[in-house]
């Protein structure tokens, strides 16, 4: 699809299935639709050129994936705030770097006053679309950390999905320009992409680095913006050179669906009590219409945290309680998506009364990990006619 072709992703013009979806996974968050729902504009390329083609740009499955993901890029986001600092309303200003049009803004304007909140991105239209949709503070960053100059002082600099795409030199360089935007008593959290998950046949460079000079990006050069893995020994040793001798964390498959997230702290900064969890995903595959009037499901859900595990499932229909299930068989053919994960998928089973399953319910599963995290799976009953053996394929499983 041709740029000029694309339009704004607009939610009051989706599916009223979908619509639906999206603010009940919102309201699980206590957030206002009205003002999450924001408009996408068609320059993000994160939207546009790395999530709607992986849904053959459906606007109704984007959108609510567009959703999906940033709610679980918020859970991590939030267990660092309550962790760290007590909670939002202990937080003086935070930093959202590499922001683009605002996925996480639209949430940190309802946790935080505007004037608080701060971003930044290489692209100066996205900032400039930020501060005047959204009220908040940006400035435009640059391709050469040395040339970007900000006051700092913030609690929280988060950078999610940039470290995974920087050179080596870029990698050095922006640590020590962001750890250096912090304040006394601030933490960075910044994600990249482990060792594990190099694409097959190729190795690892003797730094620690692998970079390659490609990315979702049409206009970025590829000198400063690809795709890169790192093992933890180079992330540790960049830490320690920017700030030796700090607290840092680790969490494997902190951010998204597989990237780590890495928290620094400044001098004093305790993190070794921070608990930071991965939100459970999971999938419905069949929906099967019974003799008997009833409708069996059948699906998957993974607990991606190390010691963690779906410990139960709750099934709403139409927001009503209708049953509870227990994960029944592990399901080692979903892995293939979920690269090196730490623990094995499992599948669940569950029937629903034809009462219960009328065309046109609204199906929520929560499925709840011993973390205290909840994520969430959505459908909507079709009518019989339409009931049909659709499978799974790693295209439902990406964002």
């Amino acid at each position: 699809m041709a740029d000029s072709d694309l339009q704004d992703l607009d939610f009051d013009h989706l599916d009223p299935a979908y619509r639906g979806f999206i603010d009940e996974a919102l309201a699980q968050y206590g957030l206002d639709p009205a003002v999450f729902c924001t408009p996408v504009p068609a320059a993000d390329e994160m939207t546009f050129k790395a999530l709607l083609p992986n849904y053959e740009f459906d606007r109704n499955i984007g959108a609510f994936k567009f959703t999906e993901a940033t709610l679980r890029h918020f859970d991590a986001y939030d267990q660092i705030v309550r962790g760290v600092f007590g909670g939002f309303e202990r937080l003086n200003s935070v930093l959202d770097f590499a922001s683009g049009y605002g996925r996480l803004t639209r949430i940190l304007i309802q946790k935080l006053p505007r004037d608080r909140i701060w971003v930044s991105d290489i692209y100066a239209e996205a900032v400039d679309w930020q501060a005047q949709t959204f009220g908040v503070n940006a400035f435009a960053s640059s391709p050469d950390p040395a040339l970007l100059d900000h006051a700092g002082g913030h609690d929280l600099v988060f950078v999610g999905s940039m470290f995974s795409h920087l050179p080596a030199g870029l990698f050095h360089d922006w640590l020590a320009k962001l750890y250096g935007f912090l304040g006394p008593r601030g933490v960075l959290a910044f994600s990249v992409h482990d060792e594990a998950l190099l694409p097959a046949g190729e190795s690892m460079d003797a730094t620690g680095l692998r970079y390659f000079r490609a990315s979702e990006s049409g206009s970025l050069d590829a000198d400063i913006y690809g795709m890169s893995y790192v093992t933890e020994a180079f992330v540790a040793d960049a830490i320690a050179r920017v700030a030796p001798g700090v607290a840092s964390r680790r969490f494997p498959k902190g951010l998204y669906e597989n990237q780590d997230l890495y928290v620094v702290g400044t001098p004093g900064v305790d993190l070794q009590r921070l608990v930071l969890a991965s939100t459970p995903m999971g999938g419905l595959e069949t929906i099967t219409l019974l003799p008997t009037g009833e409708a069996e499901f059948a699906g998957w859900a993974i607990e991606r945290t190390p010691g963690q595990r779906i410990e139960r499932i709750g099934v709403l229909v139409d927001g009503a309680p209708a049953a509870e299930i227990l994960p029944a068989t592990e399901r080692p053919d979903v892995l293939a998506a979920f690269p090196c994960a730490a623990n094995t998928p499992v599948g669940w089973r569950f029937r629903l009364s034809a009462a219960e399953a009328a065309p046109g319910a609204r199906l929520r599963l929560q499925l709840q990990s011993t973390s205290g995290l909840s994520g969430h799976v959505f459908a909507q009953m079709p009518a019989p006619a339409a009931m049909t053996y659709s499978g799974w394929s790693r295209r439902a499983l990406r964002d």
